[in-house]
């Protein structure tokens, strides 16, 4: 069995299926640099609880540098692959390993890169866009999370492998299904249960463009529709100031995760994702597999989960015409209910699928 050595800043509740995976499809060792995303604190405790490994930690408190850290597993390992975080310092440092040490271990990174950020010069940060012009040439794959952006690593550099950013089906639809009593419960707490309802998740940020889709919902029908931010941010005052100048029917929750999270997935009907930056965007998965059609910005790397008028449809994020107009197809096309039932999964393609077949190009490059 091939030795698979793994270095990331830490996994997201959304990658837990992707690990777990790996580290059974191969002898794999899994090192992580934190025990929380910097940017956002979820309850790790909870998502912990679901890995099927043990991963190693760098203790941040301790005086191991970084350097350390990397070449230590790596002799201590001695793997056939190492898959490392895109673009950083961490890869920088196995790189420089393999050189100096003459190894033949292949270097595959993941990247979450969109279509948008590599055309249309919408990176994070410079350092992001030269950091990919010198690392890619140097490593062996990329597993990339949309099909365009895949093309493009392709036609550029000859490498890279698209996996979405996805969840197992059969977990995540078990999950909803036996949520359905709590959304019974929150959608009769707030007198939701005959609206068509909205949703949108994510941190209340300029970038994630939430005032935007306010304005294209205050178009339609208030009387029938409402809708759901679940976030918090810096944005959010102004946000529900907006709301309040629009008369429009909107519900702030506060930052929500878990089962409370989850719950909302079902009774909504609608999920919005009017970024107009964002690499990919798991909760446009999330919120398919709970069976809500999907109104997904084209700069945001899930829109590839989007079958045209099937489950969703791609909306332009700087057009609140066109925002407006696709809410009102939805709104139309969706019927409100007292009470609240599990949909259809809305994903057109299974995780299982895009799993096996990772898997076996890992195994083969």
């Amino acid at each position: 069995m091939k030795k698979l050595l793994i270095f990331h800043p830490t996994i997201a509740g959304y990658r837990i299926d992707l690990f777990n995976d790996l580290y059974k499809a191969f002898e794999t060792r899994i090192c992580l640099r934190y025990r929380n995303l910097r940017s956002q604190k979820f309850d790790y405790e909870k998502i912990a609880a679901q890995f099927e490994f043990t991963p190693i930690y760098k203790n941040v408190d301790s005086k191991t540098g970084w350097r350390t850290f990397y070449w230590k597993n790596l002799d201590d390992f001695n793997p056939d692959i190492v898959l490392v975080e895109e673009f950083s310092i961490g890869a920088i440092f196995v790189l420089l390993h393999r050189f100096i040490k003459r190894k033949k271990y292949k270097i595959i990174s993941i990247c979450d890169d969109s279509y948008n950020m590599v055309t249309e010069n919408n990176d994070f940060s410079k350092a992001h866009k030269y950091a990919r012009k010198i690392i890619t040439p140097l490593i062996d794959s990329l597993i990339l999370v949309e099909p365009n952006v895949t093309k493009w690593y392709n036609k550029n550099y000859k490498k890279g492998y698209c996996f979405p950013i996805i969840k197992s089906d059969e977990k995540a639809r078990n999950d909803y299904k036996r949520l359905i009593p709590l959304s019974n419960k929150i959608a009769k707490v707030h007198a939701i249960n005959n609206k068509k309802v909205f949703l949108f998740v994510g941190r209340l940020v300029a970038l994630k463009n939430v005032e935007m889709a306010i304005r294209a919902f205050a178009r339609l029908n208030q009387e029938e529709n409402i809708f759901v931010i679940i976030g918090d941010g810096p944005e959010r005052n102004n946000l529900e100031a907006l709301a309040k100048e629009l008369k429009a029917n909107v519900l702030f929750t506060g930052r929500l995760e878990g089962d409370e999270l989850n719950a909302w997935y079902n009774i909504a009907r609608c999920f919005i994702l009017p970024s107009y930056q964002e690499p990919f965007g798991a909760v446009t998965n999330e919120a398919l597999l709970a069976g809500c059609k999907s109104l997904i910005s084209n700069k945001a790397g899930s829109n590839c989960l989007i079958s045209e008028g099937k489950n969703g449809y791609i909306i332009d994020p700087f057009n609140i015409d066109d925002i407006a107009e696709k809410m009102q197809i939805i709104s139309s096309e969706i019927e409100s209910s007292e009470e609240i039932v599990l949909k259809d999964n809305n994903m057109t393609f299974s995780y299982n699928e895009c799993i096996t077949k990772l898997i076996s190009y890992i195994k083969n490059i």
